[in-house]
């Protein structure tokens, strides 16, 4: 048998999970179809989210959020997790947890969002409503028209091209082999494990972790598995650098919007607005309308963004399922095969993603949060 566990898929959970198997002196193989980071876990915005999210909220009611809400505290290990990334990693990863702030500009949607934060209470997560004159003192940056915000303090951002190659090369520290450019093609089951093969040849290994990210419903399906985990096309915005004026993670109860500074000065502006996909080739490309969109968003709620310089727009995939729900653990039908899926918030959530599923190998007994679907 070549190795105890491959994981595929290099993007940032794949190799957080590398990294704490092999910190638990277990051999580890990471197949990566092109290169590490290069999908999803290094295209997205870099926000790290801790709360239900508004406009699916909005969308889908009540019922759903409660649903969602034991999610929540599996976000906020998460975040325990992110707090001490950098000293675990020694490496600048530029986290900033500088709090989330839902900001309303009517009372419809302060009504909406203290709604939202009521079923979050329930689940653990603790906000605080901010008036006016408390929210022009906190964030003097946001519009006039600002009436209220729920802020949460365990929020914010990091450096998503700087998160998993720290990761896999503490990873390959430790003895994890990586192989990139090793598209999975087929895999066999046996007896006592399974074989992969790739376009980098054949492995063999007791037990399999599908990291694969958007490509997650086709690994699954080369045993036998149907699932409701699909991508979808979004795209993200950012400016030229300025002068740091934006201190937290912001977002419209109004409008799709995130909204968040660099350390370097440049302003990430995103919020899930879509992007397209070309017919001929399949590849994404970017949506003007989207741009146009999501830019005015921006400038409504902070006025000042007007004078900075779009440098750089980009498409990306991201994970989804219509529930929201993670999909972490063994499936029960196929043993030692693992599923690694937090849809939509995979870069905040992929710490604890991570260690739920390196405990489940290395402890079968451990616990397993995983969607019924």
């Amino acid at each position: 048998m070549d190795t105890d566990v491959i994981i595929i898929g290099g993007g940032i959970s794949g190799c957080v999970l590398a990294y704490f198997l092999a910190s638990d002196g277990v051999e580890v193989t990471l197949l990566e179809k092109s290169g590490l980071n290069s999908a999803s876990s290094g295209a997205n915005s870099g926000s790290l989210h801790g709360q239900i999210p508004h406009e699916t909220f909005l969308e889908k009611g009540r019922e759903w959020a409660h649903a969602f809400g034991p999610t929540l505290s599996l976000m906020h290990e998460s975040i325990q997790l992110w707090k001490n990334l950098e000293e675990t990693l020694e490496a600048d990863l530029e986290i900033s947890l500088c709090g989330g702030l839902l900001v309303a500009k009517n009372e419809k949607e302060v009504k909406a969002i203290t709604s939202k934060a009521a079923i979050e209470k329930k689940y653990g997560i603790q906000s605080e409503y901010l008036g006016k004159s408390q929210l022009q003192n906190l964030a003097p940056y946001l519009a006039e028209d600002s009436i209220g915000a729920m802020y949460y303090p365990d929020e914010g951002k990091a450096n998503p091209l700087l998160v998993t190659p720290a990761f896999a090369s503490k990873s390959e520290i430790l003895g994890v082999k990586i192989i990139r450019e090793a598209e999975v093609n087929a895999i066999l089951q046996r007896r006592n494990g399974f074989i992969i093969d790739t376009t980098k040849g054949s492995f063999d290994c007791k037990r399999v972790v599908n990291c694969a990210g958007k490509d997650i419903g086709k690994i699954n399906a080369m045993v036998g598995l149907a699932n409701k985990i699909f991508a979808l096309p979004i795209q993200s915005n950012i400016t030229e650098p300025v002068q740091n004026f934006i201190n937290h993670l912001i977002y419209s109860a109004g409008e799709r919007l995130t909204l968040k500074q660099t350390h370097h000065g440049s302003c990430i502006i995103g919020g899930g607005w879509p992007s397209l996909i070309d017919k001929t080739t399949g590849r994404l490309i970017i949506s003007f309308e989207s741009v146009i969109s999501n830019l005015r968003a921006a400038t409504e709620m902070v006025p000042s963004l007007e004078s900075a310089q779009l440098v750089r727009t980009w498409p990306a995939w991201v994970n989804a399922t219509d529930d929201w729900i993670p999909i972490l653990g063994e499936i029960e039908s196929i043993k030692g095969f693992f599923v690694c899926a937090f849809p939509w918030m995979g870069f905040s959530g992929a710490p604890i993603s991570a260690r739920i599923l390196a405990d489940k190998i290395l402890s079968p007994q451990s616990r397993t949060f995983k969607n019924s679907g």
